[in-house]
């Protein structure tokens, strides 16, 4: 279940004390021109088999999600045998994840470990999801946008398993889908699928202010038209983390709940 959170600070009473603890400052808002113009996500479709086409607007949707959900999505940094592969990883995972990532690298410093995947966007996963349809790239198996395990943000990829299986299982990782060896999961860390839809959908309404759509986190028809025209090269104006609407995103009623599980 996706669960914002919110924690309150209280206020100490009394005049004149510096002491006392303050509520935190909005940030200035939004900088930059609003913005949808350059290639389409869509355009990627049949002249690409790399979701690193589309990796400055993914950014700017995980930074977006971290806007929405503070710690819940953050970037995790190369340790001393971490390898990335390719240009297309998002290295961004929940704080815990990322705690016990590092746990995990630590117990075996002289082995390598090599990330083929992490985070991955619904601008991402919708190139994934079309390549699969036409048959394209060598894609066998691709979830519905906004379904995918790898959207949850307690997801890895790691291309050498076996080397550390064992490890990762003994800091808190599952290794337990069928058919994908590669693949574990951080099941104490929230997964937030649907949080990457509401981050693409805030940013699109952010940059087409006369074309609005639903912020639901439902990868219906109409968020998938815009996905389609979306700019890989990302948004004039990208994450905004003010706080008065981080506050007002974060309330219980308005939480989005993950769409039903699917692997890859």
């Amino acid at each position: 279940m996706l669960r914002w959170l919110l924690i309150g600070a209280a206020l100490a009473g009394g005049c004149g004390d510096d002491s006392a603890p303050r509520p935190p400052e909005p940030d200035a808002g939004p900088t930059g021109t609003p913005s949808i113009e350059g290639t389409p996500v869509s355009s990627f479709e049949t002249t690409s088999c790399t979701t690193g086409t589309v990796i400055e607007l993914s950014r700017q949707i995980a930074e977006e999600v971290d806007c929405l959900m503070p710690g819940q999505l953050v970037k995790f940094e190369l340790m001393a045998g971490m390898r990335i592969s390719g240009s297309a990883v998002l290295p961004y995972l929940g704080s815990p994840a990322r705690t016990d990532l590092y746990a995990t690298a630590n117990a075996l410093p002289t082995t390598p470990m090599q990330i083929n995947s992490a985070l991955r966007t619904v601008v991402q996963q919708y190139l994934l999801r079309r390549w699969f349809e036409l048959g394209r790239c060598g894609i066998t198996a691709a979830a519905e946008p906004g379904r995918s395990n790898h959207e949850s943000g307690r997801a890895l990829d790691i291309s050498n398993y076996s080397a550390w299986v064992t490890t990762f299982g003994n800091h808190g990782w599952s290794h337990d889908i069928p058919g994908d060896p590669v693949h574990f999961d951080h099941l104490a860390s929230a997964d937030i699928r649907g949080a990457g839809v509401v981050a693409f959908q805030r940013l699109w309404n952010r940059n087409a202010p006369d074309d609005q759509i639903a912020e639901d986190g439902d990868f219906g028809p109409a968020t998938a038209e815009r996905v389609k025209r979306a700019p890989a090269e990302g948004f004039g104006i990208g994450a905004v983390c003010a706080t008065r609407r981080r506050l007002e995103i974060m309330r219980p009623d308005t939480a989005v709940m993950p769409q039903p599980w699917q692997a890859d």
